[in-house]
This record gives C-alpha cells, structure tokens and sequence, in this order.
C-alpha cells in the first residue's frame, strides 16, 4: 500500500479483482489453489491456462466456480488449450454482456470482454492471455485494447500479459535464460542481436492510458513469476496485471501479490490482485 495514511474505507466499498495462471490447469495442485483462492475472498478472478476445464461437459471450471461461490465466463484459447475463464461474484457483479473472443482469432490465446455492474458503475473487464513467444506479437495484441483506455472507458485489463513493467529490472545476468529462449524476452535488435527485456506491448498500454497499480500507489511492483522449481526462466519477474483505464485510476486503493512458500508451489504465476475503492469522489458521478 502507499506509505500515505487514509482512512480505511467500508468492506463494502472495495472491489477486489486478481489474476492467476494456473499452470496447465492446476492438475494435482487444484484443490490447494482453490483453497488459496477462497481465502482470498475476490469479486473478480481471471484464471489462465486453465487447460482441459472444458472437458466432462466443463465440469473442472464449474467446480472451480461451485469452490469458490463465483459465476464462470468461459473464453476458449486458440493455443495450446490454455483456456480462459473470469469468475465473477454474483450477485453483488453482474454480468450484462461477454464476448469470449474480441479479436476474431487473431490472439494466440485469446482476450474477452465482459461489461460488469457493481456498486452503479459499469466497468469493462478485458481478460487476457499475450504470446509467450513473440514480442511483436504481442504488442499487436495490445493493439486490441489500447482503445479502452478512452478518458470516459470504465476499463479494466486481468491477465498474464508475458511483458516486464515499464521501471521494472532485467536480470542482473541473461546468462541465467537459455539463449534460445532470450527472443521470448528480450528486444530483437536490428542485425539480430538482443537487448534489453521487452517492454513494447506494456508500454503502449500505458501510453494510452492505463495505470499500473503498484506504481500508482509508489510501491516497488512485486514478482509475480520466476520462482518456479528448477525452470530454465528463473528470475524476479512480472507477468501478471490488473490495468485501470483513466476513470478508475483514483480508485486504485492497494496491491499484492501473494507471494508465499503455498503459493510458490502452486504455480509458476503467484496470486495478482488490485484493490479499488468504489466511493471516491470522481466515481460518485458515474454511479448510477
């Protein structure tokens, strides 16, 4: 949270929204990653990877949806079955409209969107899953979303977005990543050669327009990946995002990443998650 002091607002004034990749579906490691997520109490989940939850008639993402009292919005990968799913807390959000799909395939995974009701405001929530492989890639997916960050657009973006945080550090040694996995990572220089750590699909998000919460809020921006077992990608990295578009940048109240010796073996993506305050001033208007 900011070092600034504020008066701590009413329960029913925060709306907690979180990201989580799962891992292949969670396999053996579901029903501790329901138990982490049911403690954590959200209003708004975005789970990724959540591979082979269409199978048995769906039958993992309404169990995941039964564990954790939230309502599913199923948004099939084009990749991998690495499927989407946002969960939603019924009935304090409604659901007005989704579409599990907004780019027509052009994603290698996907990105839906789903108008949401709470608390007055109508906020849209764009969950996505960027290329893993391909930073030109995915700044051409970012491309598809760069247009909710309009100064009157009540946006959210929830996702694992494979890119670095703008101010974020690369490793202290590429050494570390195997060079035929540097082009996942890094900038693709013109004779070929690799520089930095991409941040191109980041930053054209936040050039238009939407905040990155941690530092909103003047905090050094958490991990969320690159302490998994013996990986070949292990270093302190994020991937993983809660983004607000213009309107609801006064309401970004707090930010975490769960970060625990549970949730690091859970996962190779740890628990995102954004607190709003729903009762600032500048959102009063917009409520109705």
């Amino acid at each position: 949270m900011s070092s600034v002091l504020r008066s701590v607002p009413p329960e029913d004034a925060l709306l907690r929204v979180g990201s989580y990749n799962v891992m292949d579906g969670g396999g053996d490691r579901w029903a501790e990653q329901m138990d982490l997520l049911e403690s954590l109490d959200l209003d708004i989940l975005g789970i990724q990877e959540a591979k082979h939850w269409e199978r048995q008639d769906r039958a993992q993402l309404h169990a995941t949806a039964e564990r954790l009292g939230m309502q599913p919005l199923f948004a099939p990968s084009q990749s991998h079955g690495c499927h989407l799913v946002l969960y939603y807390r019924w009935p304090r959000v409604h659901c007005a409209k989704f579409t599990p799909d907004i780019s027509n395939g052009r994603f290698h995974h996907t990105a839906s969107r789903a108008v949401m009701k709470v608390a007055g405001l109508t906020i849209k929530v764009l969950h996505a899953h960027f290329h893993p492989f391909s930073p030109a890639l995915r700044l051409t997916e970012a491309g598809w979303l760069t247009e909710y960050a309009a100064a009157d657009e009540f946006s959210l973006i929830v996702g694992d977005l494979n890119v670095s945080g703008l101010g974020d550090e690369d490793p202290t040694d590429w050494n570390r990543v195997p060079s035929h996995l540097h082009s996942r990572h890094r900038k693709v220089l013109p004779d070929g050669s690799y520089g930095d750590a991409d941040r191109d699909a980041m930053r054209a998000l936040r050039s238009a327009g939407f905040a990155d919460p941690p530092l909103h809020l003047g905090i050094v921006p958490p991990r969320t990946t690159g302490h998994w077992g013996g990986g070949t990608e292990r270093w302190d990295r994020r991937s993983d995002y809660v983004l607000a578009s213009p309107p609801l940048i006064p309401a970004i109240y707090d930010h975490r990443v769960v970060d625990t010796p549970t949730a690091q073996r859970l996962s190779d993506h740890l628990p995102t998650i954004t607190v709003f305050h729903l009762l600032v001033p500048s959102l009063q208007g917009a409520a109705r």
